[in-house]
């Protein structure tokens, strides 16, 4: 981790040294630590507010809003350029509140979770705000998911709620919050019927980029369950919501793309390509992952590549090492750590069997044997034999200890 001194901190802020000292004495920044008579300062650390006078200090406890009007930042046109997310973060130098939730959301997109989790605990100590008080719980909901902690999990959640609204568009924030929070795990108990059913309206516009990625991905989980029988719908069976799935998310695309979000382009091209895919159009799959991949690679955003490396598997894997073999690799060291914490929160507050035993093949032949494709279709779409297909099913449910294919649905 890259530090500087108090000195440097002091000269960075064009502050006192005596300033410096007292910030870190006081724990108003974030990741400070002693060492004897010194203090050693991340070196991205932002500038605390002036608490010194009684207008200062009235700032720091009034309800300091964001520069948009939404506790996702990176999502925002804020960050409309691949490759200049360090630029952004600079540019908040005179919001630290912003700054501090805008670096965390860019250090958790890299997989940085020790520094998303410095930046979570500034958040709720300031308590300077609504959106900074819901996006310190989100954070903190971030790192739980990578570490496995559901105890912090379930508190981030709690530091959602404790939020304080006063109109019904504050409120709707803290419901898409937790939907969000949700939907890391696939678990819809607190999604509100008005998101469920894609309507927006009484949400500030700046969070309309963000709703709609996790609508999206709402979508996503209830074809795939649709497919796997776990949901029923009438005259709608198999992967018939999959295949049409596109057809909803590529206007999505085209609306993030034209408005210069550049996060949630990334997102909602990983599922795209999921359901390409998943539909057998490896084609059209390879295109969004590779766009995908142009996008993250300039800021080393590895993070949604690694949230989704486990339902597009070795396509995903082979994209990306064909552009930047170093960060393929990066993504599956990180992927490890990732599907192990957040294989413990799903499966702990879900109480499901998702196994971290399966190979990203194994888990991809499994979920489209459940989906009811034939091993001749496997084969046929994944362009490899019907006795490795066979193989690896044979594989996976020696791992899982179940007899029949269907049963693998409750460890994918």
């Amino acid at each position: 981790m890259n530090k500087m001194s108090v000195q440097q901190a002091a000269e960075k802020w064009n502050i006192s040294v005596r300033r410096v000292q007292d910030y870190c004495r006081q724990g108003k920044i974030p990741g400070a630590e002693r060492f004897g008579l010194n203090w050693s300062i991340p070196a991205d650390a932002v500038k605390p507010a002036d608490g010194r006078s009684r207008s200062a200090k009235a700032e720091a406890q009034a309800d300091m809003p964001m520069p948009k009007k939404c506790p996702f930042l990176d999502m925002t046109n804020l960050y409309s350029e691949p490759g200049t997310a360090d630029d952004c973060i600079l540019a908040l130098a005179s919001h630290p509140e912003a700054q501090a939730l805008f670096a965390a959301e860019i250090a958790y997109r890299r997989g940085k979770v020790n520094k998303v989790y410095r930046y979570a605990q500034y958040l709720l100590e300031r308590k300077s705000g609504f959106y900074a008080i819901i996006a310190g719980g989100m954070l903190l909901a971030h790192c739980a998911l990578w570490t496995g902690d559901v105890n912090m999990f379930q508190q981030a959640k709690k530091h959602i709620c404790e939020a304080p609204c006063h109109t019904q568009a504050d409120r709707d924030i803290v419901a898409l919050s937790l939907a969000v929070t949700d939907s890391a795990i696939r678990s819809k108990g607190d999604y509100p019927e008005w998101f469920t059913q894609g309507r927006f309206d009484t949400l500030p516009t700046d969070a309309h980029h963000a709703a709609r990625v996790y609508y999206a991905k709402n979508l996503l989980v209830g074809a795939q369950e649709v497919a796997t029988g776990e949901r029923q719908y009438p005259n709608i069976r198999g992967l018939g919501m999959i295949r049409f799935y596109p057809y909803i998310v590529e206007p999505m695309i085209t609306k993030a793309h034209t408005d210069k979000t550049v996060i949630p382009e990334i997102y909602l091209r990983l599922l795209c390509a999921i359901a390409y895919s998943q539909s057998g159009d490896t084609k059209q799959a390879k295109f969004h992952i590779d766009k995908a991949v142009a996008l993250c690679l300039p800021d080393r955003l590895y993070g949604p590549l690694v949230e989704y490396r486990r339902q597009l598997g070795k396509l995903l894997d082979e994209r990306i090492a064909m552009v930047d073999p170093d960060a393929a690799r990066e993504v599956k060291e990180l992927h490890k750590q990732y599907l192990t914490g957040w294989t413990t929160i799903h499966n702990t507050i879900l109480e499901r069997n998702v196994s971290v035993s399966l190979t990203v093949r194994e888990r991809e032949i499994a979920r489209l044997a459940v989906f009811g494709l034939s091993d001749r279709q496997i084969a046929e779409q994944l362009k490899i034999s019907e006795a490795s297909v066979k193989g690896f099913i044979r594989a996976a449910k020696n791992k899982t200890g179940v007899d029949k294919r269907s049963e693998l649905v409750l460890f994918i």
